[in-house]
């Protein structure tokens, strides 16, 4: 089967394929986690732990966090080009694409990608376009809580309803969900496409600058540097009571090195955090009560999400619903695993289960809010939480004799009153070529099984198709785009010795500071494939320190 199921991670992506012999997770640099960090060079394009290892060192070519830009207009500057960040995404897509190639010896065509459930057209759109520029088809756009109840719910027999809590690097999900002999039907979801695991890392980063009592700027560099000393920090804390950082060469002032030892409690932490968590339980008991139920309904609350490991989660959750929810077995795989359980069931495959999933958001467009008023309000077609596939249809009056041309906007959200607090996600220009005196046309909105919208037109007396152009507000990057050309580096030595001699070539850096690097880079051109790695990340620290903060 030449499909690869896609979690299209903020912080990490993961990649599953179907084999004869069951699912295979796709292994990068001996991890199945491929950090969704980009870095751009002369060279070409890094992926993954390469890449989040330069961005200490070359902040300035390297993209973090870019899912929480798809859908938008924002452009991002790497290496004197710009990128959208549709491309910067096709890039972490081609690397998961041409690794899974080369480990499993077979070419993959096509592939089921997740998105956040609250991810809205654009969004979707955005991401479809990234897996096209990566050379793979789009079968299939999910929901990530979709795909981990598929993986949750596949092979169960027993009628039940539970909500699916997933809380990621970048964004957070809720969905209820109805699993009845293998039907996982999707009621109602809610999320935030802002909250999530990298947003705990920025507080405690900052607590920890807090305590540090350095006296100095602090530079994106250190910023960069800090944040991943509070991940590794956050993971630690979900096991120990307190960690106890210890960082001899953090950074400089006035030439001298500054040492950060300080300690961090996980009340503190839970401190930082407890009110991003009780808004997720929050949107979690709103997602209940759209979709007609109580929480004696419920019968159970699945994490999912690298995040949800975080014991105050699990507590929080328990005192407020008295539900104690169950991590589900490999919560960072499992929305990876539904992705490829739902490219099977499109092939065929028996997997036992059935999906039906729902739209986030209404969609609708802009109208007057009445005939005496020049105020433009939302009108609703498809409401929220309606099972996809679906359509609606929509009349449409001539404003004057032979009108050739109708212009509607579309937008998404909930606000019917403040046109404003919606999502506009395109116009659409429907074009009638023979227009009658008295002109109507009937206009079909078609919400597809991945989410995403197209607009048929019908004039109602001629029973002409009406042709249209549906202009979205996510600029398409698939066409004149250079990212096909551009080579996804499998090892970048290259780069990392490049930027050794221009620290070596620096008469400001001290001669025993040069030897010890000199060393260094000895080591790491003879190291073995396995041993670069404890190489690079003290190489990487290293050009940190004496390039200064």
């Amino acid at each position: 089967m030449d499909i690869i199921g896609i979690d299209l991670g903020t912080t990490n992506s993961v990649a599953t394929v179907y084999t004869e012999d069951g699912l295979k997770h796709i292994s990068f640099d001996g991890d199945f986690l491929l950090p969704s960090v980009v870095n751009i060079s002369n060279d070409g394009v890094m992926v993954g732990v390469k890449a989040k290892n330069m961005a200490m060192i070359a902040q300035e070519n390297t993209a973090i966090s870019v899912k929480r830009l798809m859908g938008t207009k924002e452009t991002l500057t790497l290496n004197g080009k710009k990128f959208t960040p549709q491309e910067i995404s096709s890039f972490i897509i081609k690397k998961i694409k041409e690794t899974a190639e080369q480990e499993m010896d077979m070419e993959y065509k096509r592939c089921v990608v997740t998105v956040p459930a609250y991810f809205n057209e654009n969004q979707r759109d955005a991401t479809t376009q990234a897996v096209k520029l990566a050379g793979l088809e789009v079968l299939r756009v999910i929901n990530e809580p979709t795909a981990a109840a598929i993986s949750y719910g596949a092979n169960r027999d027993e009628d039940i309803l539970y909500g699916v809590y997933d809380l990621g690097g970048g964004t957070f999900d809720i969905s209820i969900i109805e699993n009845s002999e293998g039907l996982i039907e999707v009621l109602a979801t809610k999320g935030d496409n802002h909250l999530g695991g990298d947003d705990f890392d920025k507080k405690l980063a900052n607590l920890i600058w807090e305590k540090s009592g350095f006296d100095i700027e602090l530079t994106k560099k250190l910023e960069i540097k800090l944040n991943q000393l509070a991940e590794k920090t956050k993971i630690a804390l979900s096991n120990e009571d307190s960690v106890h950082i210890d960082e001899k060469f953090f950074a400089k002032k006035d030439g001298e090195a500054l040492h950060l030892e300080v300690d961090v409690t996980k009340e503190e932490f839970e401190e930082l955090i407890k009110e991003d968590i009780d808004r997720t339980i929050d949107l979690l008991l709103e997602t209940l009560e759209e979709s007609n139920n109580d929480i004696d309904d419920l019968e159970a609350i699945i994490l999912t999400g690298g995040s949800s490991r975080i014991p105050l989660i699990t507590n929080q959750i328990l005192e407020r619903t008295e539900k104690l929810p169950v991590l589900i077995e490999d919560p960072d795989k499992s929305v990876s695993i539904g992705a490829i359980l739902q490219g099977a069931m499109i092939e065929g495959v028996d997997t036992d289960s059935i999906l039906v999933d729902i739209t986030p958001y209404s969609l609708g467009i802009s109208t007057l809010k009445d005939e005496f008023s020049f105020d433009l309000i939302l009108s609703k077609i498809i409401l929220k939480n309606t099972p996809v596939p679906t359509s609606k249809t929509s009349r449409y009056y001539a404003m004057v004799e032979y009108q050739k041309k109708f212009q509607i906007d579309i937008y998404q959200g909930e606000d019917e009153e403040n046109l404003d607090a919606n999502v506009k996600i395109g116009e659409m220009l429907l074009t009638i070529e023979n227009p009658v005196e008295n002109g109507a046309i009937d206009v079909d909105f078609r919400l597809n099984q991945d989410g995403m919208l197209s607009v048929v037109g019908r004039e109602i007396h001629t029973n002409e198709i009406v042709k249209g152009e549906f202009k979205t507000k996510v600029a398409k990057s698939t066409k004149h785009s250079n990212v096909k050309e551009m080579d996804i580096l499998t090892e970048h030595d290259k780069v990392i010795v490049e930027k050794i001699d221009k620290i070596l070539e620096n008469d400001t850096i001290l001669d025993e500071d040069k030897e010890d690097l000199k060393e260094l880079k000895e080591k790491f051109v003879s190291a073995k494939s396995e041993e670069k790695a404890s190489l690079e990340e003290e190489i990487i620290d290293s050009i940190f320190f004496l390039e200064g903060a």
